[in-house]
């Protein structure tokens, strides 16, 4: 037993009467025991990890021990309360909790489920939260996509529940009960401090802006003006708000970014931006979809070249798990061969710290970004 995730097909034996989300003990082929896990009977991921120890019952106590080690990695170690009040308390399996992600937003835990596991542990799971994190608010949610694989119900509707985050200086309003993820976009805190010490006198287009993270960052950086675009309507009214709160002029658009990107390409090269960014949403979401997603992501990045001007910086994005850095530094290449641009690669980042990478769970960096020039 050494990974955390033991798919279907390599489970020799259930035993009769286990449900779904019990906690099992785990033996090897050999009949050797391994420790306890999350049993799912009807997903493709039967059993995930909990504890390798196979003295070690998972109980409130070995819970709470993992949660305050966890929570210490981001305020004793990495330090991020001195830059922020919202950050990733539990990073799944980086953080040994398969199938449980923290968000903490100020003095709220927003809970996102993977596994049907810790949704059963709910009502546990949160009252140890608000002991061990000292939060005064605890809400659950699960995709659709998981609620269907793992037989989760829907999360139950709540008010908005609004709380002002800080980060380098920017101030945002979250709804940490809707939008997607748990609100907010917490992966991309360092890069969004990137855009704003590069935009200064710069005209900037913010792409797949969302709740407008990037656009802000760029606004309180001094740039010469800020362009942000999405589809997603209610998301940009909530740009809209946090401009407003943070006193910036920024332009949010409801539209479509293939479509802005052509008529920028088309335009006057003095009409194009000079800092370009594009955040896209996970387009590769199952093997079967990859081939489709990489063409999507290389169609995009070749009219973000296209698009901003000669010598101007584009800061591209892939939030797809499936796509390696190595296959996103492809699409770049076939991108910038298409759009007959000589390119240089400037930086390559990804997630926020306070979203480490477990060195045997690699698909756990997800998010690939490359600057480049």
């Amino acid at each position: 037993c050494i990974r955390d995730s033991v798919y279907s097909k390599r489970v020799l034996r259930m035993d009769r009467g286990v449900e779904d989300g019990q906690v099992v003990r785990v033996l090897t082929r050999e009949g050797a025991p391994c420790g306890y896990a999350f049993a799912h009977t009807r997903s493709m991921i039967a059993l995930r990890m909990l504890s390798f120890d196979p003295g070690q019952v998972p109980d409130d106590g070995w819970l709470a021990a993992r949660l305050a080690a966890a929570e210490r990695l981001r305020t004793d170690v990495l330090r991020i309360p001195l830059d922020s009040n919202a950050w990733r308390s539990v990073h799944a399996e980086a953080d040994a909790l398969s199938g449980l992600v923290i968000d903490r937003y100020d003095d709220v835990a927003v809970l996102l489920f993977y596994s049907r596991g810790w949704y059963e542990w709910r009502e546990a799971l949160a009252r140890i939260v608000q002991e061990t994190l000292g939060v005064q608010k605890v809400l659950w949610r699960v995709d659709a996509r998981t609620a269907t694989h793992e037989g989760i119900p829907e999360a139950p509707a709540h008010a908005p529940v609004l709380r002002e985050i800080h980060e380098y200086g920017l101030r945002v309003q979250v709804d940490a009960a809707s939008g997607h993820k748990s609100g907010w976009f917490l992966d991309q805190r360092e890069n969004r401090r990137v855009v704003r010490d590069l935009a200064q006198g710069r005209t900037v287009f913010d792409g797949m802006t969302y709740a407008g993270g990037f656009a802000l960052a760029a606004a309180s950086g001094g740039a010469k003006h800020v362009t942000g675009m999405d589809l997603d309507e209610q998301a940009i009214e909530q740009a809209k708000a946090n401009a407003k709160s943070g006193g910036h002029d920024i332009d949010f658009r409801h539209a479509d970014v293939f479509d802005a990107l052509r008529a920028y390409g088309a335009g006057p090269e003095e009409a194009r931006p000079d800092l370009l960014i594009i955040d896209p949403p996970k387009w590769a979401r199952d093997r079967k979809g990859l081939g489709v997603a990489i063409a999507k992501y290389g169609d995009l990045n070749r009219l973000a070249l296209d698009a901003v001007q000669s010598g101007g910086l584009v800061f591209t994005h892939s939030c797809s798990g499936l796509v390696s850095e190595e296959s996103f530094l492809s699409i770049l290449k076939n991108a910038a061969l298409d759009a007959r641009r000589h390119v240089r690669v400037l930086m390559i980042s990804g997630a926020a710290p306070d979203h480490p990478v477990a060195l045997h769970v690699p698909e756990g960096r997800y998010l690939k970004l490359s600057l480049i020039h």
